[in-house]
């Protein structure tokens, strides 16, 4: 049963759960942790999720075709395996204390929150909670209910730089960021090592919109780096992602995807998509922690690429066939094969 929670549904839902919970005489005595290490015994993952309440906090709109979308499809892969979950879009990080208190009161028992920017605010605030196991998704921090796992944003800018080089004409490319956070950095630095594994010589031009939503800023900077003479533009900066294609469609350069469906924001322009499935690392994090291996205890944090089949190749597009011969189109797949094994080593310094 999936749920979108608007402030006063929240609250209603708080209220009537805690009126519930004094007419049995106070809260149940099984946990979400002990319920899952109940049902884990059963012999299904579905089993040991029955009872579990989820909770997903996201910076963006599940619509994006990028980042939030991925995460809302992890939701419900965590759905499939018998939890309750619920969800909130475009939460800002002034917002997220309320939005712990709602879900606390609510008795979830796990909550993500979906990015590195709410990182500060969620362990200002998770010691308030100390039942809820809260996952932060590309955050660094373990610490008390806190732990984090990360996905290979710059394995995902490695392939598209490797994929802007071999199709640029003019010998200059383009990446536009979003937010300046550490994934749109680590895919940019990505995106420029994957240009230059290519082709060491070529020019990479950076910007960041300082945006994930603003798509009209992202498509103006797309369209100053096409002045200066780039011919390849990529985004990253989930929804906004979309002004860069646009920008590319309207300027006659091609682009490359980082989300499914974005191809109908520039159908004629857009090579293909390298998608970034960030619904494996929220399914693989759950099951975890349904298997007690969920632990802030180590310095460690779990990430997830190409290898687990979180950074993927879309299929190629009509335009493609425009400036790439099948064998530079292997030679990209051997590439991508590279990373999945672990041949190619992106440096984050």
């Amino acid at each position: 049963m999936k749920k979108k929670w608007t402030k006063v549904t929240a609250i209603i839902l708080a209220f009537v759960l805690m009126m519930s919970l004094a007419a049995c005489g106070g809260p149940g005595e099984t946990t979400g942790e002990t319920a899952a290490a109940e049902g884990s015994g059963s012999g299904t993952e579905a089993q040991g999720a029955k009872g579990v309440k989820v909770g997903l906090i996201l910076s963006g709109a599940i619509s994006d075709m990028s980042w939030n979308y991925t995460a809302y499809q992890g939701l419900l892969k965590i759905e499939e395996q018998g939890a309750e979950v619920f969800y909130q879009e475009n939460v800002e990080p002034a917002d997220i204390p309320e939005q712990f208190r709602t879900y606390a009161s609510a008795n979830i028992d796990v909550v993500f929150v979906s990015s590195d920017s709410y990182q500060e605010v969620t362990l200002e605030n998770a010691p308030n909670y100390p039942d809820v196991q809260f996952i932060i998704v590309n955050g660094s921090a373990n610490e008390g209910n806190v732990c984090s796992v990360q996905v290979a944003d710059e394995e995902q800018g490695f392939v598209m730089g490797a994929i802007a080089a071999t199709v640029s004409k003019t010998g200059s490319v383009g990446f536009v960021g979003g937010t300046e956070i550490t994934p749109i950095i680590n895919a940019s630095k990505g995106f420029e090592q994957g240009v230059h594994y290519v082709n060491p010589d070529m020019e990479v031009r950076t910007v960041m919109t300082g945006s994930m939503t603003d798509t009209a800023a992202a498509k103006e900077q797309a369209i100053a780096l096409e002045e200066f003479g780039a011919d390849v533009l990529v985004p990253m900066a989930n929804n906004a992602s979309l002004g860069v294609l646009e920008a590319a469609e309207d300027t006659g350069v091609y682009s490359i995807g980082t989300g499914e469906g974005q191809e109908t924001s520039g159908p004629n322009s857009m090579l293909l998509a390298v998608n970034k499935d960030t619904s494996v690392a929220y399914l693989a994090a759950f099951e975890q922690y349904l298997n007690g291996e969920l632990t802030s205890d180590s310095d460690t944090v779990p990430k997830y690429g190409a290898n687990q089949g979180v950074v993927t190749l879309g299929p190629w597009q009509a335009c493609a066939d425009e400036v790439l011969t099948e064998e530079q189109r292997q030679t990209i797949q051997d590439i991508y094969d590279k990373l999945v094994n672990g041949e190619i080593e992106i440096n984050l310094d």
